[in-house]
């Protein structure tokens, strides 16, 4: 029986086999990575952004939300958690509905109202709501939200769901500490 011995034609051939395999693997992980480094540098985060401020004779109490990533966050659904239910994010509403003698006790208040398709790009602030209440109505402001005097809390949750370019969505929460939830 004649014994088979590899020549050099045939070591050169499967060295070009092995190589081509190899820097196909490498060409796939490379995509891989380039494409989570695509969507990576797209990335919206939303946080919220919440004051007190005190001058003479107010207390101003603002929310906002700010975008931290570095894509534009588009706007999938907003809305008010209170009570155990979901009102729409319109500030000057809620507060008719669900707090009348608020009418006797803020001053001034706006609100704006971020509709669904609206973008947040990187780096900016929308101001979602502001109330002034005179310093002599503030007990009764903090009695209204059943809130300890002097305290930062917001009486209710704001809830933002949001989405990137890519599609990813994320859900955040005035209430809830830390990185907006992935969906």
């Amino acid at each position: 029986m004649k014994k088979k011995i590899l020549n050099t034609e045939k070591i050169i051939g499967f060295s070009a086999i092995f190589i081509s395999l190899l820097t196909l693997i490498i060409f796939l992980y490379q995509t891989k990575i380039i494409s989570k480094q695509a969507r990576l540098s797209v990335t919206p985060r939303l946080t919220f952004t919440a004051g007190v401020g005190h001058f003479d004779d107010v207390i101003k109490f603002s929310v906002g939300i700010k975008n931290n990533g570095l894509g534009p966050a588009i706007i999938d659904s907003t809305a008010i958690f209170a009570n155990n239910k979901y009102y729409p994010l319109n500030f000057k509403d809620f507060t008719k509905k669900n707090y009348p003698q608020a009418d006797t006790i803020i001053s001034n208040s706006s609100t704006n109202i971020i509709a669904r398709g609206a973008t947040i790009l990187p780096n900016n602030e929308v101001q979602i709501a502001e109330a002034v209440v005179p310093n002599e109505k503030i007990a009764s402001y903090y009695k209204m939200y059943n809130l300890p005097i002097g305290s930062t809390d917001f009486p209710f949750d704001v809830i933002i769901y949001y989405s990137s370019i890519y599609e990813e969505k994320w859900k955040v929460s005035l209430k809830t500490v830390g990185h907006p939830i992935e969906l």
